[in-house]
């Protein structure tokens, strides 16, 4: 990047993770940050630290907006994991990116809370999803299919009963200590749909269903998923039939101008 660049909406995101994350402030002050040109870098060098440190609550009140949204997430990995990730590279993109939060948790997430974690993250993104565009034959915008270990819905019912109406109390009850799930064999296959009234649905559903949609997040062409089915299972003479009726059940989705 050369040195003369200057994008406002860089360094105001880069002031905003600087607000969320000492250590990066560090960096900027520093100039250890190359992702950033060096006329950027006076500008937030300028910066009274002091001005960082106004709100002593900030990171405390975006832990509490991730605990809210993934609750049994939280309880496995507890809560000073959770606040690390304020201080991750994966939070810092999501703000040069202008993604949710929740969104930036669930890519640092990974695996860290197994099968927990990818439904929590699953769920908030499909609270957050739109109408797609374009071409081909995609999963429906509310709806996700999920490969998670043996176990998991059961797992989550129980923490999510547990943490009961207010979870951010309940995890300070619990001093913030994790819940690790239990190591599982085998998989589950889980099948998450948003309703008209923004509520979500879980249950499970048969392998090859799950992995066509989990499959099908990507757009495809028509032709494609129809041998993605035939490769899980369905008849040739079928696949067709299957992809009709998934797009009537509301299951999958396919573009005005779709092949």
């Amino acid at each position: 990047m050369s040195d003369e660049r200057l994008e406002p909406r860089r360094v105001q995101q880069a002031l905003v993770a600087m607000l969320f994350d000492p250590e990066f402030a560090a960096r900027v002050r520093a100039g250890a940050v190359p992702e950033l040109s060096e006329r950027e870098r006076a500008l937030l060098r300028d910066v009274d630290p002091r001005a960082l440190e106004t709100d002593p609550h900030r990171r405390a009140r975006a832990v509490h907006v991730l605990v809210e949204e993934l609750p049994a997430t939280a309880a496995v990995l507890g809560v000073d994991a959770v606040e690390g990730f304020l201080g991750s590279p994966e939070l810092r993109a999501g703000l040069f990116e202008r993604a949710a939060l929740t969104a930036s948790f669930a890519a640092w997430l990974g695996d860290r809370a197994l099968g927990v974690g990818r439904l929590e993250a699953a769920m908030a993104a499909l609270r957050r999803a739109t109408e797609p565009s374009g071409q081909g034959v995609a999963c429906s915008p509310g709806v996700r299919g999920l490969v998670v270990p043996a176990g998991t819905l059961a797992f989550y019912l129980r923490i999510r009963a547990e943490l009961g109406s207010d979870p951010v109390h309940a995890l300070a009850c619990w001093g913030g200590r994790p819940r690790p799930s239990p190591p599982r064999r085998g998989a589950q296959y889980l099948l998450v749909e948003r309703k008209a009234d923004g509520s979500l649905d879980l249950g499970t559903a048969s392998e090859p269903l799950v992995r066509l949609l989990a499959f099908a997040e990507a757009a495809r062409a028509r032709a494609e998923l129809e041998a993605e089915a035939v490769r899980l299972g369905a008849e040739s003479a079928e696949a067709s039939k299957l992809v009709d009726d998934l797009l009537a059940e509301g299951l999958l989705w396919q573009g005005a101008a779709g092949p």
